[in-house]
């Protein structure tokens, strides 16, 4: 018993320490494992917060580019005279410096009406927001007598090229004066929408 004691109790102890190193190399495997895997985790949030951040700057980018354009859009506006206090006797000089400089005879007649907020009953559905924004129409009548077609023509075009606030030609009515009278031509009554947005 002695000779195999002395050989098994070697054998014993190999069997510990072999067991103990598995053990070990288990744990450590384990450890491995487990801070692998927080490291993946932790990567797969950081690209996450970087997916996050590039949207996040990519839609900032745009609302700046929107800010952008619609300021520009607004300034152009404004420049026209659209928006803000709407200049109502440079409307009237406007018309007759357009007048005067068509050379046509002195007959020019006008009346400006007061503001008038649009009616949304004579407005497509997409115009509503028009409504909501409060634009304003101001009617500009005014009269010739004693033109021709192409003078008239002459002093629409003159209008189109001078004139910066946004505005169209609502009615014209034409009529032929008679033979006698001191100036003989057509009679034009036209009406003139200009519109303008306070400034809020």
């Amino acid at each position: 018993m002695n000779d195999y004691g002395f050989v098994l109790k070697p054998a014993r102890v190999a069997l510990i320490l072999l067991a103990m190193s598995i053990l070990t190399a288990f744990a450590l495997v384990s450890a491995l494992s487990r801070l692998r895997t927080e490291k993946e985790h932790s990567i797969l949030q950081t690209e996450k917060q970087l997916t996050d951040t590039r949207e996040s700057i990519r839609k900032l980018t745009f609302d700046l580019d929107t800010i952008h354009r619609l300021a520009a859009r607004y300034q152009r506006l404004t420049k026209r005279g659209f928006i803000g206090e709407p200049d109502r006797n440079n409307w009237v000089q406007m018309l007759e410096s357009i007048y005067r400089d068509t050379h046509l005879p002195p007959t020019l007649r006008y009346t400006l009406s007061p503001p008038a907020l649009i009616n949304p009953q004579h407005l497509p559905d997409e115009a509503a927001l028009a409504y909501q924004n409060k634009v304003f129409r101001h009617d500009l009548n005014f009269e010739l007598s004693g033109i021709h077609e192409g003078e008239f023509l002459d002093f629409t075009d003159k209008l189109s090229a001078d004139w910066r606030t946004p505005y169209r030609i609502d009615t014209c009515r034409f009529m032929r004066e008679e033979a006698s009278e001191p100036i003989a031509g057509l009679q034009i009554n036209c009406t003139i929408q200009l519109y303008s947005l306070p400034d809020k």
